[in-house]
């Protein structure tokens, strides 16, 4: 099977991926060795907004599992082949987020609620979500043709506080990988509108800003 690993690059730019890729090849390493893998790594060196060009780049080759990945991210052991073990048993048809914790274990990504709960993995089976987020994620072939704007993965609706709502809507599973797969010291941050703390002006302005984003988004995918 033919993965390709898309990796986010953190605010700290290449240097800060560094302990991530070797992590991340010397597991993909000992899942090629076991003779059913191959990975090729793709770099998003724009954060969110270069997801769509990363993508294009990636979908293209028309790889059997897109493995979305933050540079920032401490791999636990065997982290990787838990997403393909999961894979298999679901019949690679579902969306799998990876929980992702703080350095004192406290839960900071991964599957949610319909309602951006975050929600906590089981430690030894995939238990569904609604929502994921992308920063550690894998996404089955299976899922991308089966969505009618295979961006809508990666694309969150504006009012949620995840992707997959139009995942959901095609029908196609999301769930949580069992455990927590990686840790990060990264400190999550809401959205300027979304923030309590900041000025109406300052929200204001951000919202419009999304807004604008969101209906670029749909004209996209009605004229594509």
């Amino acid at each position: 099977m033919n993965v390709a690993v898309l990796i986010t690059l953190a605010d700290d730019g290449k240097d800060g991926a560094t302990a991530c890729l070797e992590e991340c090849q010397r597991q993909t390493e000992a899942l090629v060795a076991t003779g059913g893998y191959s990975f090729t790594i793709f770099l998003n060196d724009e954060g969110v907004d270069g997801y769509q060009k990363v993508w294009g780049k990636a979908s293209g080759a028309g790889f059997d599992f897109y493995l979305w990945m933050d540079s920032d991210l401490r791999l636990e052991e065997g982290a990787l082949a838990s997403f393909f073990e999961n894979s298999f048993f679901l019949r690679h048809k579902a969306v799998i987020a990876g929980t992702v914790s703080d350095l004192s274990g406290n839960l900071l990504f991964g599957g949610r609620s319909k309602h951006g709960r975050l929600l906590e993995p089981d430690p030894v089976i995939p238990v569904p979500c609604h929502l994921y987020d992308m920063t550690l994620t894998l996404v089955p072939e299976y899922a991308v043709r089966h969505l009618e704007n295979p961006s809508d993965i990666f694309h969150p609706s504006l009012w949620d506080y995840g992707c997959g709502a139009k995942v959901a809507k095609a029908g196609i599973a999301r769930v949580i990988a069992p455990g927590i797969l990686a840790r990060t010291g990264r400190k999550p941050t809401l959205p300027v509108w979304k923030n309590p703390e900041k000025s109406v002006l300052d929200r204001a302005l951000s919202l419009f800003k999304a807004c604008n984003r969101e209906f670029i988004q749909v004209l996209h995918s009605i004229f594509r």
